[in-house]
């Protein structure tokens, strides 16, 4: 029987903007058939397994592309442990399916199953899979149809717990076991899970004593050592003064640095720390989303792809732009227009093919491009991570920056306004809530208290008259 073929186009492009790979092949009966996968490794892996059911035969042939197997499974689940209803979970809420979860929550739920709630977990960098965790172990082993009620959810935290597992990775983890339990009880796949036993367990899951936190015997834990204020807040939420210096690093030339990408840098810096946004917030922008001295923000790039928001308070939402921004922005469209690039109304503000045509990801729809989710992951690192260590080393002032990642900028954006701005309105227009900003930002409430409004223009540019020598930054010449 002939080996499956790639069908051309190789992908296929969608009416959509996404893509898909298709497979032509011919089934048990001769017949030709054809099947499309959102990914190449998948359709490459497919066309592995169907080569070796062939060779076995064509009754096996027939039983993987029937896919009898997981149908008999199915069949008989009554006994199946819970093991196999998360794997069921993982493999019906891909990203890519219409009602998948999004991206990250799937690669999060993924990662977090894969280490606590599963007995695979993959190999380690040496290539040798690690056993798996006991606790681990005990609940992939576990008839699913305990999970109905409470006990046994009960016992797996206990497990947790005892393992000396994380508390944040203790809540993460049970997250991910309520929302499986929850799917499989909606679902007809899982017949014998009737409830959510998590949800019976509805007793607090964590103590707010002290003694019961990281440390232990009444010590304070890290976080709490680090108080969110002085040196240990430098490098969650960077100052304004910090911010200018990082961007003075990134705009310095280099002979393995093109001028245009340096340019961009530093433009990434302003637009996070002046609105005080999300990464993926920030790489969605376009030149539209400029309406006078207001950001729209009205969708994001979450792993490559345009995506909503983050929550339901997220996007769409509106965003004061302050005036150090409004120049940096002015200035930015400008060095786009002497170099020939585009920078029309629906043009990312960030695009993601400044270094050639073959980067980034183009937008079907509008013809924009923004970053792809590799140019995303290594920004940080590679770009901003590098300046961080340099401002630290050269600026004596500023070691405690050491460990900023980009997130850090959309910290201290929040932390500038809270000294001039009602709380009200830095939720309102920062897409978050008043119990995080009460919660995480104390710091910030507590000196805008002692003292007073500082207005966010005034603090942005006394931080760059500080760094530069001047009320604005120069973005239109490399500094050396």
């Amino acid at each position: 029987m002939a080996r499956p073929w790639k069908m051309k186009p190789w992908p296929y492009l969608r009416k959509d903007g996404r893509k898909s790979w298709r497979i032509g092949f011919r089934n048990h009966e001769g017949l030709v058939r054809s099947r499309a996968f959102s990914e190449a490794v998948q359709a490459r892996a497919w066309i592995k397994d169907y080569v070796a059911a062939e060779r076995r035969g064509k009754e096996s042939l027939k039983r993987f592309i029937l896919d009898l197997d997981a149908k008999e499974a199915n069949a008989s689940s009554a006994g199946r442990p819970l093991g196999k209803i998360i794997t069921l979970y993982l493999a019906h809420n891909r990203p890519e399916d219409t009602v998948g979860l999004a991206p990250s929550t799937y690669d999060s739920y993924l990662h977090v199953a894969r280490r606590h709630l599963l007995i695979s977990q993959g190999a380690s960098a040496d290539g040798d899979a690690p056993p798996p965790l006991a606790h681990a172990a005990k609940i992939a082993m576990t008839p699913a149809t305990e999970f109905n009620g409470p006990k046994a959810p009960r016992a797996f935290y206990d497990e947790l717990v005892r393992a000396r597992v994380a508390p944040s990775i203790c809540r993460r983890a049970w997250s991910v076991l309520s929302a499986v339990l929850s799917w499989a009880a909606a679902s007809d796949l899982a017949p014998e899970i009737e409830t959510n036993g998590c949800l019976l367990a509805n007793e607090r899951r964590t103590s707010q004593r002290r003694s019961a936190r990281q440390g232990a015997q009444g010590k304070p834990s890290q976080g709490e050592r680090a108080g969110r204020q002085g040196p240990g807040v430098q490098h969650w939420a960077l100052s304004a003064v910090a911010v200018e210096h990082v961007r003075r690093q990134l705009l310095k030339a280099s002979a393995d640095r093109d001028r245009i990408l340096a340019e961009r840098d530093a433009m990434m810096v302003s637009l996070q720390f002046g609105l005080a946004c999300r990464n993926q917030e920030m790489y969605a922008l376009r030149w539209s989303s400029v309406s006078g001295d207001r950001m729209q923000l009205v969708e994001v790039v979450s792993w490559g792809k345009l995506d909503d928001g983050k929550t339901g308070r997220s996007t769409p939402r509106g965003v004061g732009i302050p005036a150090p921004l409004a120049e940096d922005l002015a200035a930015w469209r400008a060095v786009l227009t002497q170099g020939g690039l585009a920078n029309g109304a629906d043009d990312f503000i960030i695009p993601g093919d400044l270094t050639g045509v073959l980067y980034g990801v183009s937008d079907p729809r509008t013809g924009g491009c923004h970053f792809s989710a590799n140019q995303v992951k290594k920004w940080g690192p590679k770009c901003f991570s590098r300046a961080v260590e340099r401002v630290a080393a050269e600026k004596e002032e500023h070691a405690g920056i050491i460990g900023a990642t980009p997130y850090s900028l959309r910290r201290g954006g929040i932390t500038m306004r809270l000294h001039a701005e009602d709380p009200q309105v830095v939720a309102a227009e920062c897409g978050t809530s008043l119990q995080m900003l009460d919660r995480h930002y104390s710091f910030a409430l507590e000196e805008f208290r002692r003292r007073g409004a500082r207005p966010v223009d005034i603090v942005w540019r006394d931080a760059r008259r500080k760094v530069w020598g001047g009320g604005r930054s120069p973005r239109l010449r490399v500094v050396t």
